[in-house]
């Protein structure tokens, strides 16, 4: 129980590495404020979360808008009182070469990637400070936020930005005993990585030897989770500023 009585709010944990992580957390003690664009996802989430026997609620919102994003803080203080965690996992990708993408696509890759990690860090922090009891933030950057992937040029830049702003926030809270840290995943078994498969291979890409070349396998969502749990967890208490791949290698070569 790593994360016993430690309020959580994840956002994007309707699906993706969202959900895994929030059940995770559970698991181990946290009460979890489930975060959506999706409500229904959302929904779905907290009733896996108590079937299992955690303590979970729901909360609708896009985390790119500054009133929803101060809501789930709100509503994680009105309902347990507080807010020790913050996961910033709601994140979107478009395929696309950047001389072909329209500004339109650009702002709303940046909008939910980089804008949604400032405004919900944000709130988080304001609580956490006024808290005076320290706290933890764990951001989703992605392989992309170390190398440059083709056709993933707006979703690189926004996670490279994703690891900056990390580092940055280290820095600025270190002496509030409230930790940052970013995790890059690169390949992981998630239906964002599927549907992105599928595309490449409609364009004749070999993206499954590519995948396999890279990184050797596909992660699973869970062994993510378990990243996630440690950077959260009083375990990883000297881990500060970091961007930790979870790539199996892939971004070694």
């Amino acid at each position: 129980m790593r994360l016993r009585y430690k309020v959580t709010l994840v956002t994007g944990a309707g699906t993706g590495l969202g959900r895994p992580i929030a059940k995770r957390f559970a698991e181990e003690g946290a009460k979890v404020v489930v975060n959506d664009i999706n409500e229904d996802t959302a929904k779905k989430t907290v009733k896996e979360i108590k079937a299992e026997g955690g303590s979970a609620i729901h909360i609708q919102g896009d985390a790119s808008k500054e009133a929803d994003a101060e809501k789930a803080v709100g509503l994680a203080v009105e309902t347990y009182g507080g807010l020790d965690i913050l996961v910033n996992n709601a994140g979107i990708d478009i395929w696309k070469l950047v001389h072909e993408m329209t500004v339109e696509e650009w702002d709303h890759v940046m909008s939910v990637n980089m804008r949604g990690v400032f405004l919900m860090s944000k709130h988080a922090v304001r609580q956490m400070l006024a808290q005076n009891r320290g706290g933890k933030i764990v951001n989703l950057s992605s392989a992309g936020g170390l190398v440059g992937l083709p056709q993933l040029g707006v979703y690189c830049a926004s996670k490279h930005g994703v690891i900056g702003l990390t580092k940055t926030m280290a820095l600025e809270l270190r002496a509030h005993n409230i930790r940052v840290n970013a995790m890059c995943p690169s390949f992981i078994d998630t239906d964002m990585v599927k549907r992105s498969f599928e595309l490449l291979r409609s364009q004749g890409v070999p993206i499954d030897d590519i995948s396999v070349q890279l990184a050797g396998r596909l992660g699973t969502p869970e062994e993510v989770a378990n990243l996630a749990l440690f950077l959260a967890s009083d375990e990883s208490s000297f881990v500060n500023g970091a961007a930790v791949p979870i790539d199996n290698a892939c971004t070694a070569q």
